[in-house]
């Protein structure tokens, strides 16, 4: 197979993968980084 036609797929593939990752981020936003502070272990301040 031709060299140039495997880096063509190759590229294509990773802009596929990379736009699916987009949009599977904008439809489940990462709630990780909006964590309640409620819901955080308390710190024990005799430590």
């Amino acid at each position: 197979m031709n060299l140039h036609l495997l880096a063509g797929i190759a590229v294509l593939l990773i802009l596929v993968a990379a736009s699916a990752y987009r949009e599977a981020l904008r439809n489940e936003p990462i709630r990780r980084f909006r964590m309640n502070p409620r819901k955080l272990p308390q710190l024990d301040e005799n430590e």
